[in-house]
């Protein structure tokens, strides 16, 4: 099957989300015959269908093996930390040998993409078009927060696998009773990735702020709060201090992610209605 009839939400929602945030024919492809094996791992066809090792001597481990502590040493230490060297220190066996069962490590996040939506499986439609796509935004945003190093996967064309098809199929029958052009459900579930990536990234962003600089957010403001009073003249940007001030107030921080995550979807929703004959 080639990936170029899906080109749009379908490379968002099997997971590596963020390759709406490239040029994706300005960025590099994984050489052909890495390919081809990536589609074979994918669905457990041709020499790849039993999951051992391409060649050398006998399996020591899987290929669900080498995925799954893959996804976990990125879970706990980011994508950066998954380096075939690494990789396979965790598992016991020479780098080397790693390559034997997975040829490259753009294979290897892709194939990872693909694991980590059996994870957080698309709801069931819902009653109306518009409740489907609330719940599958926020299947999704969960996902992104389970797993944050999805926001960081290369952004080159990854090759639709079993998991990450169904999650589209699944996506799509949450618009099949609204009467829409093919093409625009395609774009309606992109514009709800993009709202949800974009969230997430705060999200995460915010939740590791602490462990990155060392102080909590009340630390923080308390710090730079005696300097911004003395830079800033009385009776300046008085509408940035009243609004800045009611959301402070309320957040305890300087943002609220989830809230707004909240409001946007809500919004968001409202417009596409008319859309969706609702």
């Amino acid at each position: 099957m080639s990936p170029a009839p899906f080109r749009g939400a379908v490379a968002d929602t099997v997971g590596a989300i963020v390759t709406r945030y490239a040029v994706r024919d300005e960025v590099p492809m994984p050489p052909a015959d890495d390919a081809r094996t990536l589609v074979r791992l994918l669905w457990r066809s041709g020499p790849e269908a039993d999951a051992r090792p391409r060649r050398g001597p006998k399996q020591r481990v899987s290929v669900d093996e080498i995925v799954d502590t893959a996804v976990d040493l990125a879970d706990r230490n980011g994508l950066d930390a998954v380096s075939m060297r690494a990789l396979a220190t965790a598992l016991g066996i020479g780098p080397m040998s790693l390559y034997t069962y997975v040829p490259s490590r753009d294979v290897l996040v892709a194939l990872m993409i693909d694991r980590v939506a059996t994870d957080h499986p698309m709801p069931e439609p819902a009653t109306t078009p518009a409740e489907s796509l609330a719940a599958i935004a926020r299947a999704l945003r969960d996902e992104l927060l389970a797993h944050p190093w999805l926001l960081d996967a290369p952004p080159w064309r990854h090759v639709l696998g079993p998991n990450g098809l169904a999650r589209y199929e699944r996506q799509l029958e949450a618009l099949e009773s609204a009467d829409l052009p093919d093409l625009d459900r395609d774009r309606i579930l992109s514009v709800l990735t993009s709202f949800v990536v974009g969230n997430a990234r705060e999200a995460v962003s915010a939740r590791t702020a602490p462990s990155r600089s060392g102080m909590s957010d009340a630390e923080w403001w308390e710090a730079v709060a005696p300097e911004l009073d003395a830079v800033i003249p009385d009776g300046a940007y008085p509408l940035a201090n009243r609004v800045g001030s009611a959301a402070g107030e309320l957040y305890q921080a300087p943002g609220a992610p989830a809230e707004v995550f909240e409001f946007g979807l809500a919004r968001l929703l409202d417009g596409l209605r008319p859309l969706l004959g609702e």
